[in-house]
């Protein structure tokens, strides 16, 4: 079994452990998220890498990249925080749905701004009554004539208050169908009549920022469709696996960075004559955290090769995704503790780290939701 990476891979490793060195280090990182600043600048240089384009395939002027490339991005641009790898993720896992699912029509309108990344897209699933149970959304779309009519309320819409988006939106086009059968998927624009899009106040994630989006009478053209009507339940499914992984791999890059960096402060500081992380009891509890960490690299990789090799792994993507989210968690935690008092200072970077890494186990699934996966993977019907 062959754990490591490529020649090509290496370099775009260190390729892209030098752009968040450059660009991004986690104390910009900190300041953009309590500027609340969402950094253009920074897109536009990922843009000019040709990283947007890397997902998709040659002959569509990609660079026909795969899982396993597409997650070494993600740890690395998580080196700088979750919020700058999602910055990347939440760009092009909306435009492969659009790739996949779009007729030829839609596709070419997006192309060039979903390969540059100068089109930006995201995600509402999420209402205040369907969080997890998704399926149970009721954003309403009736379609009369040339376009859908949209009415509801969309929560926890990441990034939808950025300038230019487009809302790749989950929406009910037949209520009297069973809930899974009567979803669709609409592109809709937050300039449009009738789109109210409102800032929601949350401890983190402040570079891409939080949004509800609420809708009256909004007419959506009806070539905003993606993939056949009523059939959103099915193209919600069909990306998610490839997102757990690649998210995976954004957790493992933040955990690693802020082990790093508790490491680092535990050897420079001294108590009782000596430097803290020589005792015994924060030696072993520091490596005990690289032991999750490795772990939740090797279930982010695992998954990645799988999906590179044309394997189903849902059970390995939510492994991987309940794992990595749950280790940033419990490796912030431990950071603050290391840096004690220096931690607790809203001026360091652990602080910011532990901010963040609350709603790693909650977006994108919770981690409930990933044990239910993989217990129905194991023939148990869990509740």
């Amino acid at each position: 079994m062959d754990f490591g990476l490529t020649d090509e891979q290496e370099m775009l490793r260190d390729t892209a452990r030098s752009f968040v060195s450059r660009h991004c280090p986690p104390e910009r990182a900190k300041q953009w998220d309590e500027d609340g600043t969402y950094p253009a600048e920074l897109v536009e240089a990922m843009g000019e890498m040709g990283w947007f384009g890397l997902p998709f395939p040659e002959e569509w002027g990609g660079s026909g990249g795969g899982p396993i490339e597409l997650t070494i991005l993600a740890e690395e641009l998580g080196r700088a925080s979750l919020d700058i790898a999602m910055s990347y993720i939440g760009t092009f896992i909306a435009g492969l749905t659009i790739y996949k699912w779009g007729d030829d029509a839609m596709k070419e309108r997006h192309r060039e701004g979903m390969l540059t990344g100068r089109q930006r897209f995201v995600v509402a699933m999420s209402e205040s009554d369907a969080g997890s149970d998704t399926a149970s959304l009721r954003t309403s779309a009736v379609l009369r004539g040339d376009h859908f009519v949209v009415n509801g309320e969309k929560m926890w819409c990441t990034g939808a208050g950025l300038p230019g988006v487009l809302i790749a939106m989950y929406v009910r086009t037949d209520p009297t169908a069973p809930k899974h059968d009567g979803l669709s998927l609409l592109l809709v624009d937050p300039r449009s009549d009738g789109v109210e899009v409102r800032r929601t106040a949350t401890l983190a994630r402040h570079v891409l920022g939080t949004n509800e989006v609420h809708l009256h009478d909004v007419a959506v053209p009806a070539e905003n469709l993606v993939g056949p009507i009523n059939a959103g339940w099915r193209i919600m499914l069909s990306g998610i696996e490839l997102e757990r992984t690649i998210m995976s791999g954004g957790y493992v890059g933040v955990s690693q960075a802020t082990l790093d960096d508790a490491v680092g402060y535990s050897l420079a500081r001294e108590q009782f004559g000596r430097p803290v992380g020589t005792f015994q009891a924060l030696a072993h509890q520091l490596a005990d955290l690289q032991v999750e960490i490795d772990s939740a690299r090797l279930l982010a990789y695992r998954a990645a090769w799988l999906l590179a090799n044309g394997l189903p792994c849902s059970r390995e993507g939510a492994m991987a995704k309940l794992k990595g989210s749950e280790t940033y968690v419990n490796v912030a935690r431990w950071g603050m503790q290391v840096l004690a008092g220096h931690g607790f200072a809203t001026e360091s970077v652990m602080s910011f780290r532990w901010r963040e890494s609350i709603v790693a186990t909650i977006s994108g699934g919770t981690s409930q939701i990933q044990r239910n996966a993989i217990a129905r993977s194991m023939g148990i019907r869990s509740s």
